[in-house]
């Protein structure tokens, strides 16, 4: 007997009692480069992961701002530096990209409305990348449907001002989920410290008054803004080697940043 494919479809997305089985988050690819997002310009409502690719030589962060009470893209310009400040702006979370040659993950819950991506990382010239043209209005429309989070191996929490780390990173593929049960908004960059330097190299020319030469650290990807309460999960693959994990986001009003207030920890993984 030959079984229409309609029933065949349908077979697969219900459970054994019948019920419907939540699919995986969709995928939304963006390509970050010097200095652009090139990406789709509305995504679906709910649970979805953005997958990263890096093209240039330096790093980015896709870091997304929710705009309320009708905003759009030119008020958060027009605002400059108090734009975070404002009662309609809301960081939602985002990730930054790792190595060329790898696309690390970043699944995230997303209500319909207005969002801007963006990325905060300084050029050469101590410019923000935004302020060259890295960033993007998103449209988030539709009915959230009902989806599977990717099942984390280690659980971080960003603390004021601290890393909580479930259980060491090793070398290979995680799932890590980070949340942010302070009342401070954080980030969470790894980076992996580049073979040839030595960590004792890399701290000395981070007290230095006038860093000189390439940054002996290269980054493996990580959390961007995550506001109180928010999660964010992070797929990323591993290598062995020497790395760093810090939040360089700095309080208004403060004049240390997290990491110099105790928001920095090394950890090596062993090949």
């Amino acid at each position: 007997m030959r079984v229409p494919g309609c029933l065949v479809l349908l077979g697969c997305a219900m459970g054994c009692k019948g019920e419907p089985v939540a699919a995986k988050p969709p995928v939304i690819d963006y390509t970050l480069g010097d200095y652009f997002f090139q990406g789709p310009d509305t995504v679906p409502a709910g649970t979805v992961t953005f997958r990263l690719k890096l093209v240039s030589e330096a790093p980015h962060v896709l870091d997304l701002i929710r705009l309320e009470q009708g905003k759009r893209i030119g008020d958060l310009m027009a605002a400059g530096e108090d734009a975070y400040d404002s009662s309609w702006v809301t960081p939602v979370g985002g990730g930054v990209t790792s190595r060329v040659g790898t696309d690390p993950a970043y699944t995230l819950k997303l209500e319909p409305g207005v969002y801007v991506l963006l990325c905060y990382f300084s050029a050469p010239d101590h410019q923000p990348h935004f302020a060259k043209g890295m960033i993007k209005e998103l449209i988030v429309r539709g009915q959230a449907p009902a989806t599977t989070l990717p099942q984390p191996d280690i659980d971080v929490q960003l603390l004021s001002f601290g890393f909580k780390v479930s259980t060491p990173i090793t070398a290979g593929t995680h799932v890590i989920r980070a949340t942010n049960p302070s009342g401070d908004a954080h980030e969470m960059i790894i980076a992996r410290l580049k073979d040839g330097y030595t960590l004792e190299q890399a701290k000395a020319r981070a007290d230095s008054a006038e860093p000189k030469g390439p940054s002996p650290w290269e980054n493996y990807g990580g959390i961007a803004d995550l506001s109180p309460g928010d999660t964010t999960i992070m797929t990323a693959t591993f290598t062995p080697g020497t790395y760093r994990m810090f939040c360089f986001f700095q309080s208004k009003g403060e004049k240390m940043n997290h990491a110099e207030r105790g928001m920095e920890q090394f950890f090596t993984i062993g090949g």
